[in-house]
């Protein structure tokens, strides 16, 4: 729809001046056909007027002659006076007291018509059907009348172009006689009146104008369909073999999918070349992205199966150290057994982080931090000295994920931490506890005992070693580490995974 009135209204100063050529030449067709008809009844008006000369001139003769009454009836009885077509009228000589002297041949003039000395006159009689034209003597001694029958004048009726002719008619004041006349269709016409004889008379002729009108409404509409279909004409060409295969090749790329293989280009219909050429660029792209999405996951399947091998060593590297310390330790003396115990203690630790995390290793999840606890505390109850055999260690945590950079001084802190109550209150007991903070990615990390003797912690020959591993791993969460060495508490935040 948009591309549709895009192209109308690109079309449409086109169409306008198209329109205006059209109106033009309507305008000028109408008067060309107007000043056709002018000329016709401007012919028509010569053929009678011809007609009216020859009465002219057959009464004039007689009045430019000085001779006698008898001498002029006698001219009458000898010669007509004759009209340059051989047709002559009926000529009547009267004296000065309207008295008929003699006649031509002809039909009887009974009496004359209206007469001044001296001047002519045309009097048109409707009722008789006839010119009666007079003339008098300038010392009013004579008058003559001449009376032209309408029947004896012979019109040459032609076809005006693109307005027939449908009447023509003479009229004088208000008398009017027909000439012509034939049926007219329609109710529109058009008159045109051309004066004869001097002015004394007019001819009247009406052409009708119906079929005119038809043809000029054609050829004013003719512009706006041709800008319409030309409108139309465009947008069905844009429409069927631009924007439908380019809508088809859209779909099909939207459809597709790396793991399919090649792009499937649908049947194109259009014979644009560059259209045609832009879907087998798209083909090609997409089967080098199909080859590079295959490399890709050869490239993660190899990159998967190196990871999994280099954590299974790492994991056995973990286990010979700690077998190895753990066969050291049997031959060794209480401190350096206790040494050696404490050692073994953050090997394991670091390996149940290790576990975690390869255990994880698949989803990419993290270290689940509830895990890594439990098995922090089966290790730390294993080894833990003859002195704190059996301590109670209890757990409550969130079921949350870690990252393995906050999993390994979790891991290491709570070791540190567990130990040192193991040495400063063995008979007591441990709490691990992950509680929530107000930040979703935050969380707090509690450790306290139950039953630990005043100045227990800072009696302890290694609080000041205690001290600065803490401190490292404090650094390493970015949180200031809480205690409370008076009841053996100890408390940081770390973060998690949301």
């Amino acid at each position: 729809m948009k591309m549709l009135l895009i192209l109308s209204a690109a079309m449409l100063p086109f169409g306008f001046i198209a329109l205006m050529t059209s109106l033009d030449m309507a305008r000028s067709s109408q008067n060309e056909r107007l000043a056709s008809a002018r000329i016709a009844t401007s012919i028509y008006a010569q053929q009678i007027e011809a007609r009216l000369h020859a009465g002219l001139r057959a009464v004039r003769s007689p009045m430019a002659s000085m001779q006698t009454a008898q001498y002029i009836c006698d001219a009458y009885a000898r010669q007509a006076l004759l009209d340059p077509d051989g047709r002559p009228p009926a000529l009547a000589l009267f004296d000065g007291d309207r008295r008929k002297l003699c006649q031509s041949y002809g039909s009887p003039i009974v009496a004359l018509a209206t007469a001044d000395a001296g001047s002519e006159h045309i009097l048109l009689d409707a009722a008789r059907g006839l010119f009666r034209v007079t003339a008098g003597r300038g010392d009013g001694a004579f008058f003559a009348e001449a009376d032209i029958p309408l029947s004896t004048i012979k019109l040459d009726v032609r076809e005006a172009p693109g307005l027939p002719l449908i009447g023509l008619a003479l009229r004088q004041g208000s008398s009017q006689v027909r000439l012509y006349g034939k049926a007219a269709h329609g109710e529109k016409f058009q008159s045109f009146s051309v004066p004869i004889g001097g002015g004394r008379l007019a001819v009247v002729a009406e052409y009708q104008t119906a079929p005119a009108r038809a043809r000029t409404a054609l050829l004013i509409m003719m512009p706006i369909l041709m800008w319409a279909a030309a409108a139309f004409t465009g947008w069905f060409i844009v429409s069927r073999l631009l924007l439908r295969p380019m809508l088809e090749l859209k779909k099909a790329i939207d459809a597709f999918k790396a793991d399919s293989g090649a792009l499937k280009l649908p049947r194109m219909t259009t014979p644009s070349h560059e259209i045609t050429d832009l879907a087998r660029s798209f083909a090609t792209v997409s089967r080098e992205i199909s080859r590079h999405e295959l490399e890709l996951e050869e490239g993660l399947a190899r990159q998967t199966k190196l990871t999994r091998e280099v954590h299974h060593r790492v994991k056995n590297n973990l286990q010979v150290i700690s077998s190895l310390i753990n066969l050291h330790a049997r031959g060794a003396t209480d401190d350096a057994a206790d040494a050696y115990a404490a050692i073994q203690r953050r090997v394991d630790a670091l390996a149940v982080v290790h576990r975690n995390h390869y255990a994880e290793l698949e989803e990419n999840r993290g270290v689940s931090i509830r895990a890594l606890a439990g098995e922090l505390a089966t290790s730390l109850r294993a080894s833990a000295p003859a002195s704190a055999s059996g301590m109670p260690i209890a757990l409550n945590m969130l079921d949350v994920n870690v990252t393995q950079d906050v999993a390994v001084p979790v891991a290491f802190l709570i070791t540190e931490v567990v130990e040192l109550l193991m040495y400063c209150n063995p008979q007591g007991s441990v709490l691990v506890s992950l509680e929530a903070t107000d930040l979703p990615n935050r969380a707090t990390l509690r450790i306290d005992t139950m039953g630990m003797a005043p100045d227990a912690l800072e009696a302890y020959p290694g609080i000041i070693r205690f001290d600065r591993v803490v401190t490292g791993l404090a650094r390493q969460f970015r949180a200031p580490l809480v205690q409370d060495r008076m009841t053996g508490s100890f408390e940081i935040e770390i973060s998690i995974i949301v």
